[in-house]
């Protein structure tokens, strides 16, 4: 008997008159930026059978509410606009013939949005970076709005989590924060990266943007992937075999932060949200994805902004796994929009071995290089050149946002502007000398009118030697003591690097590693 109780209350509700209240998911608010030029759904909760009508921009779009309550409309694509417009939606009963109830979102804008990811060093914030004393005071600007996505245990790192934090570990609590107009209060605590990227957007363009930032320090590849996609290829399925804080298929590292995060609360017996898979953490497999993209798809963006990796790259079998994760990655975000969203992300940067497990760091570089190739629609932002000897958070930001905008004006909004550093295309060798083709390769020289550093060549023994340049039209030739017969040529393969090859648009050219064919 103590089973139907719950049908009970249900039908008496219903029979009261009771109603689900009208809400939309919690992307919508006041101050939002609308994407232009394209579909944008609006979708959300309303009681079942409902009729809900959403209004914007001359637009009246209906929708029914289905037996569950949800519902969803499409607004046809829509211009530009950097006039204050409302977005209005309201739940209304053929039966009754009046309004039931009704949300008012103001101060709306039409433009370009952006969705910035990652870990810390997308997370890391405008305040802290190298030019912050010159841009905060200038940061105003109403034609710019941003989504600052706070999150349960932000900046806790090592201590445990308070209750607070504890209970809000859930998919529908663990973010909070609402559209704002950028000014030097509300940017300070934003995205660095993602800042300036917009910034220059806005005066490239010259429309309103949005940017939506959700990353988190320190999270791995995997706790932004679907967990049925995970659990679905062969290679990853094993992260769900157990409790993910012991689970020795995931990362060291990553298990310890879980640890210290919630160890105090586990001891105590508090029970924290979680699964078969264990506690909700920002570090466990499949947790982000439910708590970020699954809650804002299919919110209308133009594209991705990445900047991720670090936590993937510790050991050697984490740098292999993640030329599967990332694939999986950004497959399946794009399944989740459905579309082929651009993809623009930065590479990881440069770091010494005795400040950081960063060995893998090269193969890395190289690996994030070769996915321009296998997965389309994808730029990358080369950062190596502006790492830090003893900081894997290096603090200048403002040139790889500059990069990152670069490549979002050729690529995805047509823009004749070089984007990108020397791509390197084959290599060939004759009477012992070695050279490589590159492609954008206007002007290939050392940065800042040094010589070319950071080329290494290989015999058939597999010994690499620092290799002598020479520049040639759009290709660099080698030469190094000992190798009479180039096999192999590689560059920047260090994980502080060493390479200073730009062209003329003093764009850097990434870590790369290539067989040296016979010509």
């Amino acid at each position: 008997m103590k089973y139907l109780r719950p049908i009970f209350l249900l039908l008496a509700l219903s029979a009261l008159g009771l109603r689900a209240e009208l809400s939309l998911p919690p992307v919508f608010t006041d101050n939002m930026v609308l994407q232009r030029d394209g579909p944008v759904p609006v979708w959300g909760q309303a009681a079942p059978g409902a009729q809900v009508t959403v209004s914007f921009g001359g637009q009246n779009k209906p929708a029914t509410a289905d037996a569950a309550g949800h519902w969803r409309v499409t607004l046809d694509p829509l211009p530009a606009n950097a006039e204050p417009q409302i977005l209005e939606v309201v739940e209304s009963f053929r039966r009754e013939q009046s309004v039931v109830s009704s949300l008012r979102y103001t101060n709306v804008l039409v433009g370009e949005v952006w969705l910035a990811a990652g870990q810390l060093n997308m997370e890391f914030p405008l305040s802290r970076e190298t030019h912050a004393a010159a841009e905060l005071p200038a940061a105003t600007n109403n034609s710019i709005r941003l989504l600052n996505l706070t999150f349960s245990g932000q900046y806790f790192y090592s201590r445990p989590f308070a209750a607070r934090e504890a209970d809000a570990l859930t998919p529908e609590h663990f973010y909070q924060g609402t559209w704002q107009n950028c000014s030097p209060a509300v940017a300070k605590g934003f995205s660095a990266i993602a800042y300036y990227f917009g910034r220059d957007l806005r005066q490239d363009l010259n429309v309103p943007v949005g940017l939506i930032h959700c990353a988190i320090g320190g999270s791995p590849t995997e706790a932004w992937i679907r967990r049925g996609a995970l659990e679905q290829n062969p290679g990853l399925a094993a992260m769900f075999h157990g409790n993910w804080l012991t689970n020795t298929v995931l990362d060291d590292w990553c298990r310890q932060r879980g640890r210290e995060n919630l160890n105090a609360s586990l001891t105590a017996g508090v029970a924290l949200p979680g699964d078969d898979a264990g506690p909700n953490h920002p570090f466990k497999p499949g947790f982000l994805w439910a708590a970020g993209p699954a809650r804002l798809a299919p919110f209308a963006v133009r594209g991705v902004l990445w900047y991720q990796g670090e936590s993937n790259s510790l050991e050697e079998r984490r740098v292999r796994q993640h030329e599967i994760l990332f694939p999986l990655l950004v497959r399946d975000w794009r399944a989740a929009w459905g579309q082929d969203l651009p993809w623009l992300y930065c590479q990881l940067s440069s770091i010494r071995t005795n400040s950081y497990q960063s060995a893998g760091w090269p193969e890395f570089r190289d690996q994030q290089r070769r996915f321009l190739a296998t997965i389309p629609r994808t730029g990358m932002a080369v950062t190596s050149d502006h790492g830090a000897p003893g900081d894997v958070h290096p603090r200048e930001k403002r040139e790889i946002g500059r990069r990152l905008a670069l490549i979002a004006r050729a690529q995805v909004y047509g823009d004749d502007v070089e984007s990108s550093g020397p791509v390197p295309l084959r290599a060939e060798a004759k009477d012992g000398v070695a050279t490589v083709f590159f492609s954008h390769a206007a002007g290939l020289a050392g940065a800042e009118g040094q010589g070319m550093h950071g080329f290494e060549l290989a015999g058939r023994d597999g010994l690499f030697h620092p290799a002598e340049t020479v520049p040639a039209a759009a290709a660099v030739q080698l030469t190094a003591p000992g190798v009479s017969h180039p096999c192999r040529v590689r560059y920047g393969w260090q994980p502080f690097s060493e390479g200073n090859l730009v062209n003329a648009a003093a764009l850097p050219a990434s870590t790369f590693e290539l067989t040296v064919a016979a010509p």
